[in-house]
Parts: C-alpha cells; sequence; structure tokens
C-alpha cells in the first residue's frame, strides 16, 4: 500500500478520532446506566476486584483459583446482562464499542490491514484524487472497442485504429498488474476526442483499487499549483491541498492534457524538476497530451523531451473523434 506521510497521518488521525467518539458514547453509556440502575455499578466493582486478583494469582502461577475467579467473574456478569435487561436496556449495551469489532478499531488483524483499513485507504486516495463520479463511469468495465474502426489505418504502423487500441490496453493492464514489479511511465498522445482521458481513468481507478496513491492533474491544475508553492500564493482549491512530497512521492503521478499549459521559463523548470525526481525515486508518472511528437520536441526544452522520450513508454492513440460518435449513437 503506497501512502504520503500525509495521507498515513489522515487514516491515524480518523482512527484516533473513532476511537475517541466511541469512548465518549461509552462514558455517557456507563453513566446513564449507574444512575438509573446503581446495582449495576455494584456489579461493575465486583468484576474490577475479582479481574485485579485474578491477574495477581496468574503471575503468582496459582492457576486453579485464577480459573475459580474467572467464573466468579462469569457468573457476576452474567447477572449484570440480567440487570441491563430486566431495565429494558440491550445485554450488550455496556460491551466496549468498537466501529469495526474485527480489529477493534486499530485497523490490523494478526499484524496484517483489516478490511476496514483497506476501505479507509481507498476512500481516502478517491478523495484526493477528485475522480470519485468520473471512475464509477470511466471504468474498464465501460470501455468500449467499437468506438475505434477496422477502416482507420495509421500511415506509419500499418495498423488499424482497434488493433492499435486493443494492443495498447493489453499493455496498459500489463502496467497495472505489474505495477510493484516493473515501475515504468506512460506517454499517451494523439488528437483531441480519441480516449486518451477515459483510457488514464481506468488505469486510475485500478490502481487506486489496489490502494495505490493516485493523483490526477491537468496540465494547468499541475502547474497552478507547483506555482502556488514557489511564488507562496493562497488558493483555496481543492487540489491544492496537495503537497509537494505528495506530487514527487505517490505512487501514480498523472498530467493529463500536457500542452494546454501557457509555457515560460517558471514551467520549464518545474515539470523538469518534478519529472526528473519522480524518475530518481522510480516513481511511475502517465502524460497524456494532444500533441504528436514532434509538437512536443519544438515546444519543450530538450532536457524535458529527451527525458520523457528516453523514459516513457510512448502510445499513439488514433481515430474518430468519440465525443462526435458517441452524440450521433442511439
Amino acid at each position: 500500500m503506497g501512502l504520503t506521510r500525509e495521507q498515513f497521518d489522515t487514516i491515524s488521525n480518523n482512527y484516533n478520532n473513532r476511537r475517541l467518539e466511541n469512548k465518549i458514547e461509552m462514558d455517557r453509556r456507563i453513566k446513564e446506566v449507574y444512575e438509573n440502575v446503581p446495582q449495576i455499578a455494584e456489579y461493575d466493582r465486583e468484576i474490577a476486584s475479582l479481574a485485579v486478583n485474578a491477574t495477581r494469582l496468574a503471575l503468582s502461577g496459582d492457576a486453579s483459583a485464577k480459573d475459580s475467579l474467572r467464573e466468579d467473574i462469569q457468573v457476576i456478569s452474567e447477572k449484570k446482562r440480567a440487570a441491563l435487561l430486566m431495565n429494558r436496556y440491550p445485554g450488550d449495551y455496556l460491551d466496549e464499542i468498537f466501529t469495526c469489532p474485527i480489529c477493534k478499531d486499530t485497523g490490523f488483524v494478526h499484524g496484517k490491514p483489516c478490511e476496514c483499513l483497506k476501505s479507509e485507504i481507498i476512500n481516502l486516495i478517491y478523495s484526493r484524487s477528485e475522480l470519485n463520479e468520473i471512475l464509477a463511469v470511466e471504468n474498464f468495465d465501460n470501455f468500449n472497442f467499437d468506438f475505434y474502426s477496422d477502416d482507420i489505418i495509421d500511415e506509419v504502423s500499418g495498423i488499424s485504429s482497434l488493433e492499435n487500441m486493443e494492443t495498447i490496453v493489453d499493455r496498459c493492464h500489463y502496467f497495472i498488474n505489474n505495477f510493484d514489479k516493473h515501475p515504468c511511465n506512460l506517454l499517451f498522445y494523439g488528437r483531441a476526442g480519441t480516449g486518451k482521458t477515459f483510457l488514464i481513468n481506468c488505469i486510475a481507478k485500478e490502481l487506486i483499487d489496489k490502494s495505490y496513491s493516485v493523483i490526477y492533474l491537468s496540465a494547468v491544475q499541475f502547474f497552478d499549483l507547483l506555482a502556488d508553492y514557489s511564488f507562496r500564493r493562497e488558493n483555496n482549491s481543492v487540489y491544492r491541498q496537495i503537497s509537494i512530497n505528495e506530487l514527487e512521492g505517490c505512487d501514480l503521478l498523472i498530467i493529463d492534457d500536457l500542452g494546454t499549459e501557457m509555457s515560460n521559463s517558471f514551467t520549464d523548470s518545474a515539470l523538469f524538476d518534478c519529472l526528473n525526481e519522480r524518475l530518481i525515486h522510480q516513481k511511475s508518472t502517465i502524460i497524456s497530451t494532444n500533441f504528436s511528437i514532434e509538437d512536443l520536441q519544438n515546444k519543450y526544452e530538450e532536457r524535458i523531451f529527451s527525458r520523457v522520450i528516453g523514459n516513457y513508454n510512448s502510445f499513439k492513440i488514433f481515430g474518430d473523434d468519440i465525443r462526435i460518435k458517441k452524440k450521433f449513437t442511439i
């Protein structure tokens, strides 16, 4: 599970708050019951006293006496339960409260992450990636090869739009299934409307569901975020909550529509620094752009272009404009 320090702290605080809320509720219940049924307070005092004696006997090695005290505790506990029921309380009303009874709100079972922790991580990553609603629709379950044609042939490769996309989707699944073993970077390029962003979202969902940390930003958001930090600008947008450490250290960074930003010396330097930092630490990045490879070379500094071309698996996506096709599909 790839978590940044900020994400780990957020989840730890969630569990701490959960335990605190349950303790407050437990204290409220105890106060309520003791006031309404004083006999139960006496039962609890007897149980506590017997438990102390049982511990002392266990340390001294007197097993038989310890077992006898345990039986006494069980008898009093049954009396307590009966008193609760008699006064119209559930029999377990004073049992310790846990949001997750499996791990008892620790997040772990026998040293392994509990299902509640896995869900917590996935929910956090989804919320930070701003993709919740989008990924419910744009995922491999809804991927439709019918939008790609056998009749559209790429002049350079000689393959059809459909064959090309089938190959790319296979490579995407390989990327997902080997994410830990063989970290790599992907570049999707081609004109607008051919499904680059949809494909990226499919990949993002698969990895988020595996509890990897994924940050998705449009190119404009990406550079705005870096400018905010560099120039200490105030910005209350959701993506401004992402820290530079998360940007450089998340398991997968997605930069969509590279080339739509206003280019200057700052953007070139910021892009190079981020991509280079992620390459050094073997963190995967996916970039999509409407530019051709030649256009990218003309737009960006040589050091940026060489980093991308030399360290990214590049895939050209071509075919009909899917957005137009969808409008005329009944």
